[in-house]
């Protein structure tokens, strides 16, 4: 639900910024300001804001306003442009939050007789949420339609609108424009882009001065929007006059291009008559030329077959030669390992034989002696 950044984008500042101010003033994304809101000059007070009327906010009187919060009688039917005092916008905040979560999950009372949402799809639920929180906190509007204008409708006389909302499509003549129509194109990142421009002024019906003044607001807010993308573009895009200079730079090179595939169509017909006016020696000696070629060919063709087969040989000559070798190695190594194994074994008989030689010679020298004694 993309409307619920409004309280949300609310409470977060008011959470993460020091603000100084004394009064606040909201407005939609979709707003264009005419000129400065004060908040004396429209009699703000604590616990008195001020807004512009929304008089299609009928659940107000209905149901859901009983439904939704404890004073529906409180309930203004207000919204747009606020402007607060800093302390209620403290208070409120979480209110108008909680309020537009509990409204949207009511789908039961989505219907059109009770919200007035011409969608029925819940999309004003913002809107009654911060009604239904002002209502909460008992906070009394000051409801002025002198604030807000929508392009394309008539204007109010001697009446200096301070905001444009351009949220409905407003048309001049066969010209119209409508932001939902442009929902999937990015106006902001692709350069020098703009909105169609609206018809100029001195094409207007001078007779009826209703429409004249309402088609005069309409084309300045058009003329606004260009006028602010414009600006956009000036800091991130590449100028509009580079643009032109290298367009004109590919032109000169594409006419260099031409010129360039001229002469060489030129040198190609000239090759060509050169090559008709040629005698039947020389296309013999090409002949020739060609058949020495192609031998070149095929005797290199068999060179690449004998190198291969010359490389076969020695491959297989170095692998034998290797096994060969390493046979040798491992019988060498074997030799060693048994004759070492020999030594070995020899000393022990020799020590075993001296040993009982020597155990012979002493028994029969203890036989002797037993004798003796």
């Amino acid at each position: 639900y993309p409307a619920i950044n409004k309280p949300a984008a609310v409470l977060h500042w008011l959470n993460h910024v020091n603000v100084d101010a004394e009064y606040i003033v909201i407005l939609d994304a979709d707003m264009i300001m005419r000129g400065p809101i004060t908040p004396w000059e429209f009699k703000a007070s604590r616990g008195h804001p001020v807004s512009t009327p929304y008089d299609y906010l009928i659940g107000c009187d209905n149901e859901l306003a009983k439904l939704h919060t404890s004073h529906p009688e409180a309930c203004d039917k207000v919204g747009g442009v606020i402007i607060m005092h800093i302390d209620d916008l403290r208070k409120f905040a979480m209110l108008w939050l909680h309020k537009t979560e509990e409204v949207r999950a009511d789908r039961a009372h989505y219907a059109r007789n009770i919200t007035g949402d011409i969608y029925e799809s819940g999309w004003i639920s913002e809107m009654y949420g911060y009604s239904f929180g002002a209502a909460e906190l008992k906070l009394k509007h000051t409801i002025n339609s002198e604030i807000l204008i929508y392009p394309g409708y008539v204007p109010a006389l001697n009446v200096k609108y301070r905001v444009f909302h351009y949220g409905l499509r407003f048309s001049v003549g066969n010209w119209s424009f409508d932001k939902a129509d442009w929902r999937e194109v990015d106006m902001v990142n692709r350069c020098w882009s703009k909105f169609p421009d609206p018809p100029d002024s001195s094409t207007l019906d001078q007779a009826n001065q209703e429409n004249l003044r309402r088609d005069m607001l309409s084309i300045e807010c058009a003329k606004t929007l260009n006028q602010a993308l414009e600006l956009h573009h000036k800091k991130k895009c590449p100028s509009a006059d580079s643009i032109l200079i290298s367009k004109g730079d590919e032109n000169t090179e594409e006419r260099g291009t031409s010129k360039e595939i001229g002469n060489t169509d030129a040198s190609i017909d000239s090759i060509t008559n050169h090559v008709a006016t040629n005698n039947s020696g020389e296309l013999a000696s090409v002949q020739k030329e060609e058949l020495s070629s192609v031998q070149k060919e095929e005797l290199a063709s068999v060179q690449k077959d004998e190198i291969p087969k010359s490389l076969r040989f020695w491959v297989v000559f170095l692998w034998a030669f290797s096994g060969f070798g390493f046979l040798v190695v491992i019988f060498l190594v074997y030799s060693g390992h048994s004759k070492r194994r020999t030594r070995m074994k020899h000393p022990s008989r020799r020590r075993r034989s001296f040993q009982s030689g020597f155990m012979e010679s002493n028994g029969r020298d203890r036989h002797g002696r037993d004798v003796d004694l």
